[in-house]
């Protein structure tokens, strides 16, 4: 686990946030992970939402996206099994509202000392984020923003929007938890979001579905950077 970088990245703001797509191999989704990071990426989030989560290419996919993130000094986030990712060393988690409560998160965090753990918590509320910010979440993630296929069942389909978003990191800004805008967001929707306060961006078909995720990377960074 990377500790000291972890810890870094969480304060050093802005984010160009990427979470894979589900993909079914570890060979298909290296090349793009390491194409975001070129770009600009500077944390990376494995979500695979077709793989079991004892599935032996699953753990594959995770170990190896670790060792890719961690030769480049990016931290590396697995979403959903914060067991998986303290087995194979990853700096963190993401947890949803409907996945594992923070307090089981935890606990098993407690179990393994990892106190330098990234545990992130996707909300869409401020009541929401008081109450994850309470419990100990690192970030928030917070959406949909903006409409999404990659989140088009979440919330029943319906998006915060921006000023949702700024309702959110005012919340959290009182206990000093940055936020992460997340949900349809391309170039042209980075500017509302970090004016609204997130302290970047995270996004899936962005970069995965872009003809060249290199560029796209990079044009998406260079909004963040410049907010």
């Amino acid at each position: 686990m990377l500790a000291s970088a972890t810890r870094q990245t969480l304060a050093r703001r802005p984010w160009l946030y990427f979470v894979t797509p589900s993909v079914s191999s570890t060979d298909a989704l290296l090349p793009l992970v390491r194409q975001a990071i070129a770009g600009g990426a500077n944390i990376i989030q494995l979500r695979n939402k077709t793989l079991p989560p004892t599935s032996p290419e699953l753990r594959l996919m995770a170990t190896a996206v670790r060792d890719l993130a961690r030769a480049n000094h990016v931290p590396f986030i697995v979403n959903d099994h914060v067991d998986l990712a303290l087995d194979i060393g990853a700096d963190g988690a993401h947890i949803g509202q409907e996945d594992t409560s923070i307090a089981a998160a935890k606990e098993l965090l407690a179990a393994a000392r990892a106190s330098d753990f990234i545990l992130g918590v996707t909300v869409r509320d401020a009541v929401q984020a008081t109450a994850a910010c309470h419990a100990g979440a690192s970030y928030l993630g917070v959406g949909p923003v903006f409409s999404s296929s990659t989140k088009a069942h979440a919330n029943n389909g319906e998006t915060i929007n921006v000023s949702g978003l700024g309702a959110v990191v005012a919340a959290a800004n009182a206990f000093d938890v940055p936020v992460v805008a997340i949900g349809g967001i391309d170039v042209s929707r980075v500017a509302p979001c970090m004016a609204a306060g997130a302290s970047g961006v995270a996004v899936v078909a962005a970069i995965s579905s872009a003809p060249d995720a290199t560029a796209a990377a990079s044009a998406l960074w260079a909004q963040v950077a410049r907010s």
